[in-house]
C-alpha cells in the first residue's frame, strides 16, 4: 500500500513540476540525512580553506631568518629573514589572489558548476595557498592557532603546520567532492523523502538549473542605497575582524606577554566567542518581536559595530605586560561581531531576495578587499610596535567601524528592492533610505 505522509493531504512532489510522487511506508521509515553530511563537509572544506591562510599569519612568529636559530630570543616578535615592509605585502598577497580569483570562480560556477569549480579551488588552497575562494569563518581560527602554536615549538617545526593543513585540506575536499552533486535530483546517495524536504517551499526558478534563471539585473543592484548600506557596513565590520584574525597572535605575544604555544590557545579564544555569539544572534533576530524589522537591523548592526568599536576603545588603553585584560576586551570585541549576522547580513537577503548571491558575492569582494587594506592601514600606523602604536591602531579602526555603521543605519531597510518583483506596483515596491528611526 502506497501512502502520502499525511492521508489527507496532497501528494508531495519533489520537483518543480506538477506530477505527484508517490511516497511508500519504507521511504517514510528511511528519510536520509545526505544533506547534513553535505552541510559539514562544506563548513569543514570552507574552514580549512580559510584555515591555509590563518596559519600564515600566525607562523610569522616563528619563521627564523637566514642563519638564526629557529626559537624566538626574545620576547617581541623578531621581523627577521623578512622585513616588516615584506611580511606587510605577503599578508596582502593572499588578498591579490582572492580578489583576481572571485569573479572568475563565479563564472566558472555558471559554467561549470558549483561542484567542481569549489573542489578545484580547495586543491589549490592545499598547495598553492592562494585562497581563491575563501569565507569567513571562526572555526578555522579555532583549529589553526592553537595547533599551530603547538607544532611551533615542537621537534616538526613551524613548517610542519603547513604539510598538516595541506593534508588535512586535500583530504576533506576529496570527501566533498564524492558527496557532493549540483543538483540534488542528481545525487544517488539522497532518497526520495529527503529529495521532497530539500525542495519543499521553494519556487520552479529556485529549482532550475543556472542558465534557465532569471538574468541578474545588475545595474539596478549597483544603483539601489539600501545594498550600499550593506557594502558598507560590511566594509567596516570587516576590516576590523581582519584586524583580529591576522594581528592578535602578535599583539597576543607582544604586547601580552604570552609564550609561542599559549598565544595559539588564547588566539582562539575571541572567535570562539564570536562563533558563539553569531548562532544566538541569528536565532534570536528571528524570534524577537515586537518592533520592525528594519528596526532589528540597526539594532543588531549597531551591536556588532558600535559595541565593538567600545571594546577596542577600552583595549587601547591596556598595559604592556596585561594579557588577561587584553584577551579578556578582545574577547568581547570580537564575540559581538557575531551579531553582523542580523545586521548588514539580513539585510541583503531581505532586500535582494533571490539575486542575494550577487549581492553576497561582492560581500566576498570588500573580505578580500578588507585583507589587502588591514595590514598596509596597520603597517603605517605600527612602526615599532609600541604601546601607544598598539592603542592609535584600534582607534582608528574603532572609528572606521563607528562610521560605517552610522552610514548603514541611514540606509538599511527590510523593505524587499523593486527589482526582486516585476509585477509589483511602484507605490509598493519603494527601496529608499531611511533617514529616521521609523521603520
Amino acid at each position: 500500500m502506497k501512502v502520502t505522509p499525511e492521508q489527507n493531504e496532497p501528494l508531495p512532489t519533489v520537483s518543480s513540476t506538477t506530477i505527484p510522487v508517490v511516497i511508500t511506508r519504507e521511504q517514510l521509515k528511511k528519510p536520509g540525512g545526505v544533506r547534513y553530511m553535505v552541510l559539514v563537509l562544506t563548513m569543514t572544506c570552507l574552514s580549512f580553506m580559510m584555515s591555509n591562510v590563518i596559519c600564515f599569519n600566525f607562523t610569522v612568529l616563528c619563521m627564523p631568518g637566514t642563519g638564526e636559530p629557529a626559537e624566538l630570543s626574545e620576547n617581541k616578535t623578531q621581523y627577521i629573514g623578512y622585513s616588516r615592509k615584506e611580511k606587510t605585502w605577503l599578508f596582502s598577497a593572499v588578498a591579490v589572489g582572492a580578489m583576481f580569483g572571485l569573479f572568475p570562480v563565479i563564472i566558472g560556477i555558471s559554467t561549470y558548476g558549483l561542484r567542481k569549480v569549489f573542489f578545484a579551488a580547495g586543491m589549490l588552497t592545499s598547495g598553492l595557498f592562494i585562497a581563491a575562494l575563501t569565507t569567513f569563518g571562526q572555526l578555522s581560527s579555532i583549529f589553526s592557532m592553537p595547533v599551530a602554536g603547538e607544532l611551533c615549538v615542537s621537534p616538526f617545526g613551524w613548517k610542519s603546520v603547513y604539510f598538516l593543513h595541506s593534508l588535512i585540506s586535500m583530504i576533506v575536499f576529496i570527501a566533498w567532492f564524492a558527496v557532493f552533486t549540483d543538483s540534488p535530483k542528481d545525487n544517488k546517495f539522497v532518497r526520495t523523502l529527503e529529495l521532497f524536504e530539500i525542495q519543499k517551499g521553494k519556487s520552479s526558478a529556485a529549482t532550475a538549473k543556472v542558465h534557465e534563471q532569471e538574468p541578474t539585473p545588475y545595474l539596478e543592484i549597483l544603483t539601489t542605497p539600501s545594498i550600499w548600506g550593506v557594502w558598507i557596513g560590511a566594509l567596516g565590520d570587516l576590516i576590523a575582524v581582519q584586524l583580529i584574525h591576522i594581528y592578535s597572535p602578535v599583539y597576543l605575544h607582544d604586547i601580552g606577554g604570552y609564550s609561542v604555544e599559549k598565544t595559539g590557545f588564547a588566539a582562539a579564544v575571541p572567535v570562539l566567542f564570536q562563533f558563539l555569539m553569531k548562532m544566538f544572534a541569528g536565532h534570536s533576530s528571528d524570534r524577537i518581536t515586537g518592533i520592525s524589522e528594519t528596526t532589528k537591523l540597526r539594532i543588531y548592526n549597531s551591536i556588532a559595530l558600535g559595541a565593538s568599536a567600545v571594546f577596542l576603545v577600552a583595549l587601547g588603553f591596556v598595559k604592556e605586560g596585561q594579557g588577561m585584560a587584553g584577551l579578556i576586551l578582545m574577547t568581547l570585541a570580537t564575540a559581538m561581531f557575531g551579531f553582523n549576522g542580523g545586521g548588514f547580513t539580513k539585510c541583503a537577503a531581505l532586500v535582494s531576495r533571490q539575486y542575494s548571491h550577487f549581492v553576497m558575492a561582492n560581500v566576498q569582494f570588500l573580505l578580500c578587499l578588507s585583507m589587502l587594506l588591514c595590514p598596509l592601514l596597520v603597517s603605517y600606523l605600527l612602526r615599532d610596535g609600541t604601546i601607544a602604536e598598539w592603542r592609535l591602531v584600534f582607534f582608528v579602526h574603532a572609528g572606521i567601524l563607528v562610521v560605517c555603521n552610522i552610514v548603514f543605519c541611514l540606509l538599511a531597510t527590510a523593505k524587499p528592492a523593486p527589482w526582486t518583483d516585476r509585477t509589483l506596483k511602484p507605490s509598493a515596491s519603494r527601496n529608499t533610505p531611511l533617514y529616521t528611526l521609523k521603520a
